[in-house]
């Protein structure tokens, strides 16, 4: 009987246990302006056999639980429970939202973040991420802005993030936090789309356009021509019509005017610098000299 007893316990006490401890506690809280704070728990059981969790989370609003096993939420005056039953696994995740506007205080030209999580079982990993509204920094001295000590300080480009990373914690250990923060310069939002701007830049620039091609480019010649002849405007004005270089067989078509005529009448344009003549093969072709500076004549 005595080694019955024996072999009982020994194939008892042999067989592996599941270990009772949460693996990981992981905690992050996103803190914006308004003072309202976001968190995400993230808790990891490894190697756990059939049981029921219980997850104490204070009082708390827009409370929310994402998990395979199956979690409930129950409300209470001083604090909310998160109670979730896990069938035995390898590894079970238990997602738990919620957010407050109670952990941010105003103080003497600062402000003040605290908080507490309290371990209801041992706990090998607690990771805890806090990221600062976007326009803050610790307060000056850094060194003395938060607690515990042992904080790694970085950014995501928009916000200051202060990171721990503790471990080994047993059950009814606590972990508080406190954040002294301020404002390091005012975020702008402008009211004015961007588009608005898009705007006004492009009809500037229309405008300029407008301006050089129709007064500043030929600003000297609108000067001349009130002053020139009859015929001498005809055949300017011809010219400018056709833009850039005319033919003068063109220039006699238009005018109305003899080939004799149109030649002295482009001679006498010339000789004043204000066109010039140049001889393409058998023909002449004809532009307004722009290099020569105009006068009144």
């Amino acid at each position: 009987m005595k080694k019955i007893f024996i072999l009982i316990f020994f194939i008892l006490f042999s067989v592996p246990c599941f270990s009772q401890e949460l693996y990981q506690y992981g905690v992050t809280a996103e803190i914006f302006e308004n003072s309202t704070v976001n968190y995400k728990l993230t808790l990891i059981f490894i190697n756990h056999q059939n049981q029921t969790s219980i997850i104490p989370i204070g009082s708390y609003e827009n409370v929310k639980v994402e998990s395979v096993a199956d979690c409930k939420i129950q409300p209470g005056i001083l604090e909310t429970k998160i109670i979730c039953n896990m069938k035995a696994s390898n590894r079970t995740v238990v997602i738990i939202t919620y957010s407050s506007n109670q952990n941010v205080n105003k103080r003497d030209g600062y402000f003040l973040f605290t908080d507490s999580f309290k371990m209801n079982i041992d706990t090998e990993n607690v990771p805890v991420l806090i990221k600062l509204p976007e326009g803050t920094g610790l307060r000056e001295p850094v060194e003395n802005s938060y607690s515990p000590g042992n904080a790694l300080i970085g950014s995501d480009g928009r916000r200051t993030i202060i990171n721990w990373q503790i471990n080994d914690l047993k059950k009814g250990d606590r972990i508080d936090i406190s954040i002294a923060f301020e404002k390091i310069g005012e975020v702008v939002s402008s009211e004015i789309p961007i588009e608005f701007f898009m705007i006004i830049i492009f009809l500037m620039f229309l405008g300029f356009a407008v301006f050089y091609q129709f007064y500043w480019k030929n600003k000297n010649i609108k000067l001349i021509l009130p002053v020139l002849k009859k015929d001498e405007k005809i055949i300017f004005d011809t010219i400018m019509k056709h833009g850039n270089g005319v033919n003068q067989k063109i220039i006699v078509k238009d005018s109305g005017y003899s080939k004799a005529k149109v030649s002295k009448v482009l001679k006498s344009l010339k000789e004043r610098g204000l066109v010039r003549l140049e001889r393409i093969g058998r023909k002449n072709k004809v532009y307004i000299d722009q290099k020569q500076k105009f006068q009144k004549f």
